[in-house]
């Protein structure tokens, strides 16, 4: 044997069967018994719904795997839409947070800043009066005796 017959061969307990089974009854009937083989893992293909005449009945042609094997672990879907959520949320809050306190912190400076300037010219001109230039200035110090 070469290779690729026995990469072709597969062992007679692994070999899939497929098996084709018409579903006939409701529509929400049909529809549960499809959802059931989809989400065992075995799905293959499905027909179109058909209308049987007459009667509220319809019918659908399923092709699914017939294994002796245990159903594989249905799909599990991640929910990104509460992960996503969770981390945004407490972020926005945040930044909507941190913004109101900068619009707070800007609005008392903005009502402060008179008296920030008042006290700022005030402490300047004591500066420039208290500083000595080597000779009196008028004012009485000790260094003069006048």
């Amino acid at each position: 044997m070469t290779r690729t017959k026995l990469a072709r061969q597969t062992p007679s307990r692994h070999r899939l069967n497929v098996l084709a089974r018409r579903v006939v009854g409701t529509p929400a009937e049909v529809a549960a018994t499809v959802a059931l083989v989809r989400d065992s893992g075995r799905l293959l293909s499905m027909t179109h719904p058909r209308q049987i005449p007459g009667t509220d009945r319809v019918t659908v042609t399923v092709r699914f795997l017939d294994t002796s094997a245990p159903a594989p672990a249905p799909v599990r879907r991640l929910r990104r839409g509460h992960v996503i959520a969770v981390a945004t949320v407490p972020a926005v809050v945040a930044v909507a947070a941190v913004g109101y306190l900068a619009v707070q912190l800007v609005d008392a400076v903005r009502s402060a800043a008179p008296l920030i300037a008042g006290v700022v010219l005030v402490l300047v001109v004591l500066a420039l009066l208290l500083r000595g230039k080597g000779g009196c200035t008028g004012l009485h110090c000790s260094g003069c005796n006048h």
